[in-house]
């Protein structure tokens, strides 16, 4: 093989490959490496390796040249070094010592390789870990401890002669209420997991999403008290082809969000639609809105508007996920006069 044909090889590598002598001076310079860190051979050749190393990490290149000349091989080693721009990267690098012909080592090669992006990728996995193990613990203790409280107390009540059936009544319900709240968060749970896997199926039928909208609508005003006013046709010219339970969910969650974050003295404004192409429910409401930096934000699974927000933040994040298994889109959007507004279409094909 020629050198040109090697050079060739070398040059056509996405990671940067450097040579440099046992004491750190740069003898090549691939177009690995200007891509990466942004100097151009001219520009760094004759110069030391110091010149990509952050200050904060200066006393690794005495420990790496020390086991070169021991002839060790350094694989996969993490560590950080510096752009021209001044931009830190997290690199993985391979560093090898380079022998002449007597079999003497005179220099070293490395081979690094960018990665930044997977690395801020790992962090930030570990902290939507961290935010999960975080929020559904707090969620999943609270109705626990309810329930764990009222069945004390209902033991106690059962025990005692000519008690009192009402309030046992009572403890029952409040205890099927906290059961509810901890099936809910399994159920989102479970659906997440299954969302990522690919593994969540949709049972689709024929259905009137503008009828299922308003039905939905009157449950929730009759629930939460809250006055909804809807405009538009009372049912569709077209059955659209869905999981009616999965696009109930789904309204269900961005108007229970609207009584929620809506002002409790305005309606609730619901839109529905029969486009040619599909069907369009819009929910306003005229609370504080969503910023624009936070419009896409509020769909991230966990995140939640404050600290002091109730929920695990999963309701939006499900609920788009499924709208993109159907095809369609959720979006959010400023609502005119103040407010927000989330939008939902849905194809009717």
């Amino acid at each position: 093989m020629s050198p040109e044909y090697l050079a060739a090889i070398v040059d056509s590598s996405d990671d940067a490959i450097i040579g440099k002598t046992l004491d750190g001076t740069i003898i090549s310079w691939n177009e690995g490496a200007e891509r990466i860190y942004g100097y151009t051979a001219d520009e760094v050749v004759g110069k030391s390796i110091e010149i990509l190393v952050p200050r904060d990490r200066a006393d690794e290149l005495p420990v790496i040249f020390q086991r070169i000349r021991r002839g060790e091989r350094i694989s996969h080693y993490q560590t950080e070094r510096l752009r021209k721009d001044g931009e830190r990267l997290k690199i993985s690098v391979t560093i090898s010592p380079v022998r002449d012909e007597t079999g003497a080592i005179v220099g070293a090669s490395a081979i690094a390789r960018d990665i930044t992006e997977q690395d801020r990728a790992v962090q930030e996995a570990l902290r939507r870990r961290d935010d999960f193990i975080s929020i559904a613990t707090h969620e999943l203790r609270t109705p626990l401890t309810t329930v764990y409280a009222r069945l004390q107390l209902a033991e106690r009540r059962v025990g005692r002669p000519g008690y009192d059936a009402e309030a046992f009544r009572q403890d029952l319900a409040i205890v099927r209420k906290g059961a509810d709240k901890l099936r809910t968060l399994v159920d989102r749970l479970l659906d997440i997991s299954r969302i990522r896997s690919g593994r969540i199926g949709l049972d689709r039928a024929p259905t009137d999403v503008i009828a299922l909208a308003r039905t939905v609508v009157l449950e929730l005003a009759e629930t939460t008290g809250r006055e909804i006013v809807v405009s538009g046709p009372a049912s569709s010219l077209d059955v659209v082809n869905v999981d009616a339970v999965r696009i109930e969910e789904v309204l269900t969650n961005i108007i229970e969000n609207a009584t929620k974050y809506g002002a409790a003295d305005r309606p609730i404004e619901i839109e529905l639609a029969e486009e040619t192409t599909g069907i369009r429910v819009a929910v306003s409401d005229r609370g504080p809105g969503v910023p624009i930096e936070e419009r896409e934000r509020i769909f991230e699974p966990f995140h939640r508007a404050s600290a002091g927000t109730p929920g695990v933040g999963l309701g939006l994040h499900i609920a788009r996920e499924v709208v993109h298994l159907h095809g369609g889109s959720l979006t959010v959007e400023e609502r005119p006069g103040g407010g927000a507004t989330f939008v939902l279409t849905l194809p009717k094909k």
